[in-house]
C-alpha cells in the first residue's frame, strides 16, 4: 500500500493507504475499474487520464476521504501517476494500444448478484469445471465471441448451495451448461471480461507458478510439459484428459467421473507423482 501520510491528518492516513498491487484493491474497486475500461473502450474522447483520474477518486471515497476536501483534487491527480502496474501502452505506428493487465490468482470477484464465483487461487475448482472453463476460454480466444465468453462465466459463477452451514457454488454439472448459461446472462458485460482474466491468469500460473497445498509447495510446469509433448500445446488443451484418465486409472479418486468432482489443485498434485 502507499501511504498518503503527507497530504491528509495521521489518523486519516491509517484508513487510505492507496492500492498498489492488486492483491490490495478492493472488490468494488475492481468492478469500478471494469466498468471505467469498458468505457475507454466505447466511448469517443475518453483517455486514459481520464481513467486513471476516476478510479483515484472513486478509491479515495471508497476509502473515506471527503471529496470536498481541499487537497482531495491534487491527491488523485498524484496517485493517477503511480498506476503503470495496472496498465500497459504499446505503440504501433500512429496508433496506440492500452491494455488493462491482471496478474493475480486472487479473485476480485467472489460474488456476481446471486452467483458465487471460484475462490481465490482456485482453491475450489474441481478438475471437471476446470477442464470446461478452459474449453471455454480456449474458444473464446479463437472466436472473440460473446457466447463462449458466457459459457465461461457460466462454468464459474453459480448459484449458491448451503452445504453444511456453509454457502458455496452448487456442484458443477456439465450437462446443465445452457442452464447456467441462461442464470449467467444477468452478469453485466464489462464483468465479464475480469472473469476472463482472472481465470486466464490463474491458467498462466499454473503453468508456471508455485502453490501452498497442504503446506507444500507444489509446481505444476512439468505436468503440462509432459502433456505437451503427447498432446501438443498447454494453450490447445493442457493437456487435461491425459491427466484425467491417468489418475483415474490409478484408482485413487475412482472412475473418471469421481476424478472429476475432486479439487484440481490436489488431482493435479497426484498426477504429478
Amino acid at each position: 500500500m502507499k501511504s498518503i501520510k503527507e497530504s491528509i491528518n495521521r489518523r486519516e492516513a491509517e484508513r487510505l493507504d492507496f492500492p498498489d498491487c492488486w492483491e490490495e484493491v478492493a472488490p468494488e474497486e475492481w468492478r469500478r475499474l471494469l466498468w471505467l475500461r469498458q468505457q475507454l473502450m466505447e466511448r469517443k474522447g475518453i483517455t486514459l487520464d481520464d481513467i486513471l483520474r476516476d478510479w483515484c477518486a472513486f478509491v479515495l471515497q471508497n476509502r473515506g476521504l471527503k471529496k470536498n476536501r481541499p487537497e482531495f483534487w491534487l491527491l488523485v491527480r498524484r496517485l493517477a501517476g503511480t498506476l503503470g502496474w495496472m496498465w500497459r501502452t504499446e505503440q504501433e505506428g500512429e496508433h496506440t494500444w492500452v491494455s488493462l493487465t491482471y496478474d493475480s490468482t486472487v479473485n476480485l470477484l467472489p460474488k456476481v448478484g446471486p452467483l458465487l464465483g471460484p475462490a481465490s487461487h482456485g482453491a475450489d475448482l474441481t478438475f471437471g469445471e476446470f477442464r470446461a472453463a478452459t474449453a471455454a476460454m480456449n474458444l473464446y480466444d479463437r472466436s472473440h465471441e460473446d457466447n463462449d465468453l458466457l459459457a465461461l462465466c457460466a462454468v464459474l459463477y453459480r448459484p449458491a448451495q448451503k452445504l453444511k452451514g456453509v454457502f458455496r457454488r452448487e456442484p458443477f454439472d456439465a450437462d446443465r451448461l445452457p442452464v447456467l448459461m441462461a442464470r449467467a446472462a444477468m452478469i453485466q458485460p464489462y464483468l465479464r471480461w475480469g472473469i476472463y482474466a482472472w481465470f486466464a491468469y490463474f491458467c498462466q500460473y499454473l503453468y508456471t507458478g508455485t502453490f501452498l497445498i497442504d503446506g507444500q509447495e507444489v509446481c505444476f510446469a512439468p505436468v503440462f510439459d509432459r502433456t505437451k509433448r503427447t498432446e501438443g500445446k498447454p494453450a490447445e488443451g493442457l493437456g487435461l484428459n491425459s491427466i484425467l484418465y491417468s489418475v483415474a486409472s490409478s484408482g485413487v479418486f475412482g472412475t473418471a467421473t469421481d476424478t472429476d468432482k475432486h479439487q484440481a489443485d490436489r488431482l493435479t498434485k497426484q498426477y504429478k507423482h
